[in-house]
């Protein structure tokens, strides 16, 4: 008990903490009490790029640490969350991370461009991606924005679907960023019912605590989700549905070419909505390919061989040869569909993991086969909280050197887990 305790504690103190970077330009309430405390973590932080790295260090660390210790306590307890909402479990997990819905955006601006993306369209009527928020000068709500440059970046899908928590802020502020919370609470939720689905649909059975908290208790989807409202949790339970459509006629054994084909439209409709949201799961497209297209060759294989040595086969019976074959193969596609998305990290155009960016892969983790992979998408997430130290203890500025600091903080830290890893796989290897 002592453990969930600390990790509700650590979490509150980042919520604490996070308000050391609130912009000065940004009123939040003129509370008497607020503006105290305000004042006094601006005093004691915001000019102290040092101590703000320190204690977000020992944050981070403590938050892992007791991360671990839970996993450990859970990995034993063999618990299905039969009813997904009603479980007391779900109740206990929402009061845990409760202190991460208190906090602020402490380590990103995003949100506040997802927010004027909205009010272009709704209050001034122009298109998101045709103007800039400093095409309007006057309006106070660009003050402490950061990119006041640049035009919408996002997918339509993202775009149009963020109007909603805007018009639901009644044109406050301090609301429509509650709201916008809100609609990040509201697609971890999307998330948690589609990852069920696709547990069913590969193993039919529901996640259990232990794979669950895998996921949900990871500080980086906590504090990049929640706190820092990054809008990558709306592409993926779209992702995470297109996949268990695609995989569902295998799984099932279904062998009506009508039913088949229906899955695959509806499938091909969630990813559709997902890259419209972002477009990072474009890169998922290679498993459609290899699913339909295997699947198709495999029967016209099967049959022309059939045809060639003369051989009286029923459709059905190598219907249900392939449906065999895919049966395993289906197995390992929690590890492909990560592996896919973990080689985008790789590129320039994700300067080289942008923390948020994980999100897209640790969705996958509780169902992946390869225990190592896993363990090693758990330590990136682990790095890349990490990777704010630098911008942090250098006073919130981008320079070449934190810039080069950040990508050594994201890579070392896996390289070296991966290196004792091998080394104990090579020394088991050599006893053998």
């Amino acid at each position: 008990m002592i453990v969930f305790i600390l990790f509700f504690l650590t979490l509150l103190i980042y919520a604490i903490f996070s308000y050391s970077l609130v912009d000065p330009n940004l009123v939040l309430t003129s509370n008497a009490c607020y503006w105290s405390f305000q004042n006094w973590m601006w005093s004691t932080f915001f000019h102290n790029g040092h101590l703000m790295a320190y204690v977000y260090f020992g944050i981070i660390i403590s938050l892992f640490v007791l991360y671990f210790h839970i996993l450990e306590k859970l990995k034993s307890k063999q618990v299905t969350l039969k009813k997904i909402f009603k479980n007391k479990y779900v109740l206990l997990f929402l009061a845990l991370i409760f202190p991460i819905f208190l906090s602020y955006n402490a380590l990103s601006h995003d949100v506040f461009n997802y927010i004027f993306d909205a009010r272009m369209i709704v209050k001034y009527g122009v298109d998101s991606r045709m103007h800039v928020p400093l095409d309007f000068p006057n309006d106070l709500w660009i003050r402490f924005m950061h990119n006041t440059h640049v035009t919408d970046v996002y997918g339509r899908g993202w775009t149009y679907s963020s109007i909603i928590p805007y018009i639901l802020g009644l044109g406050k502020f301090s609301l429509t960023l509650v709201m916008f919370r809100a609609w990040s609470f509201f697609s971890l939720i999307l998330l948690y019912l589609s990852m069920h689905y696709f547990s069913r649909t590969l193993i039919n059975r529901n996640m259990n605590l232990y794979e669950t908290s895998l996921v949900f208790l990871n500080p980086l989807l906590l504090i990049e989700v929640i706190s820092n409202y990054h809008n990558d949790i709306l592409m993926m339970p779209f992702a995470v549905l297109a996949v268990s459509l695609l995989i569902k006629p295998i799984t099932s054994k279904i062998t009506n070419d009508w039913l088949r084909a229906k899955y695959i439209v509806f499938s091909l409709l969630a990813l559709a909505i997902s890259i419209s949201i972002k477009m990072a799961t474009v890169a998922l497209s290679p498993i459609w390919l290899l699913v339909i297209g295997a699947s198709y060759f495999s029967f016209k294989f099967m049959s022309s061989m059939a045809t060639k040595f003369k051989i009286k086969i029923d459709k059905s019976i190598y219907e249900k040869l392939i449906l065999s074959f895919f049966e395993k193969f289906v197995g390992y596609v929690p590890d492909l569909v990560a592996g896919l998305m973990m080689i985008l990290l790789f590129t320039p155009r994700s300067n080289y993991f942008l923390p948020w960016y994980m999100i897209w892969v640790i969705v996958w983790i509780p169902f992946m086969k390869s225990k190592l992979f896993r363990n090693l998408i758990i330590v990136f997430t682990f790095s890349s909280c990490l990777r704010y130290l630098p911008w942090l203890f250098n006073n919130l500025e981008y320079t070449d050197l934190v810039l080069k600091n950040q990508k050594l903080i994201t890579w070392i830290i896996p390289g070296i887990y991966l290196f004792t890893r091998l080394d104990k796989i090579g020394q088991k290897i050599n006893r053998s």
